[in-house]
C-alpha cells in the first residue's frame, strides 16, 4: 500500500493539528479514483485528546480503503474554540479534495466520547454537514457539563437535517451515561433520520476499537464491541450507495 501522511498545523502555539493519511488511487488500483473518507475525533473530556482514539480507528477505515484523518483539537477551551478547530479541518479537506482523492459523496465523521461531542456538533452547528455521522460512546446531551462546564447539549439541535447516524455505547459504562446514546436515537427517529444504535450490555468507557492491544485495563469486555469498526463501514456504504438500499429506506 502507497500512503503519503500529512499534517496541516492549526494552531501552533496550541498543537492543534490535522493529521493526513492518504492512500493512492489509480495505478495498481485500476479503476479506483477515489476514496470515502473519514474525520477522526478522539476522546478525552475536552482536557485531553485519547491516542488510543486516533491511529487504531484511523489504521481500521485505511485496511477498508478510506482515507483517514485525525484532528488533534484544542482542549481546556471556552465554547466554541473546538468547534472552529473542527470547521478548518473540514474546510482544509474541501480544499484538497482532489489531492487527497477524497469522494464529497462519500464522507464521514467520527467522534469518541467528548469527540462525539463535537462531531455531533459540527454536524448539526455548523455547514459542513458529513454523509455519515458515527459515535462512539459519547457526550450529547446535558452531561456534558460534568466535563466541560458552558460546552452546549446538542439534542435540541437534532433535526430532520441531521446526518446519517452509526452509534454505540455500553449499558454499564459508568463514565458517560448510555442514556447520551438512547435519547440521541430517540431524536434521531422521531425525525425520521436514518441511524443504526449498538448498545452492548457490558464494556468500560474508552475501549477504542475493542481490541486487546489499545485496552487501559483488563476488564470485561463484550467480544462483540470489536465488530462496530466493521458494522460501520456496512452502514456508511448503505448511506453512500442508494442504489442498493430498500426503496422504503
Amino acid at each position: 500500500m502507497s500512503m503519503k501522511i500529512t499534517t496541516f498545523e492549526l494552531s501552533r502555539d496550541k498543537n492543534v493539528n490535522l493529521t493526513c493519511y492518504v492512500q493512492e488511487t489509480g495505478k495498481v488500483y485500476g479503476h479506483l479514483e477515489k476514496r470515502p473518507s473519514i474525520l477522526i475525533i478522539p476522546g478525552g473530556g475536552y482536557n485531553h485528546l485519547s491516542p488510543r482514539e486516533a491511529e487504531p480507528a484511523a489504521f481500521g477505515y485505511l485496511k477498508a480503503g478510506w482515507q483517514a484523518f485525525i484532528l488533534h483539537y484544542t482542549c481546556n477551551a471556552k465554547w466554541p474554540v473546538p468547534l472552529e478547530d473542527y470547521e478548518k479541518a473540514m474546510q482544509i479537506l474541501k480544499d484538497h479534495e482532489e489531492e487527497f482523492f477524497i469522494d464529497p459523496e462519500k464522507t464521514a465523521v467520527i467522534g469518541f466520547s467528548a469527540g462525539g461531542h463535537l462531531a455531533l456538533a459540527g454536524s448539526v452547528l455548523t455547514a459542513y454537514k458529513p454523509k455519515v455521522l458515527m459515535l462512539a460512546y459519547s457526550l450529547t446531551g446535558e452531561e456534558v457539563e460534568k466535563y466541560a462546564p458552558g460546552y452546549p447539549s446538542l439534542l435540541p439541535h437534532v433535526n430532520e437535517k441531521t446526518p446519517a447516524c452509526f452509534m454505540f455505547a455500553t449499558a454499564n459504562d459508568a463514565s458517560v451515561s448510555v442514556l447520551n446514546t438512547i435519547h440521541l436515537a430517540e431524536k434521531l427517529s422521531k425525525n425520521h433520520v436514518p441511524f443504526e444504535c449498538h448498545v452492548y450490555p457490558y464494556g468500560r468507557h474508552g475501549y477504542s476499537t475493542g481490541e486487546n492491544a489499545v485496552q487501559k485495563n483488563k476488564d470485561p469486555l463484550d467480544p462483540r464491541i470489536r465488530r462496530w469498526l466493521r458494522d460501520s463501514i456496512a452502514f456508511a456504504n448503505c448511506i453512500f450507495e442508494p442504489e442498493n438500499r430498500p426503496s422504503a429506506f
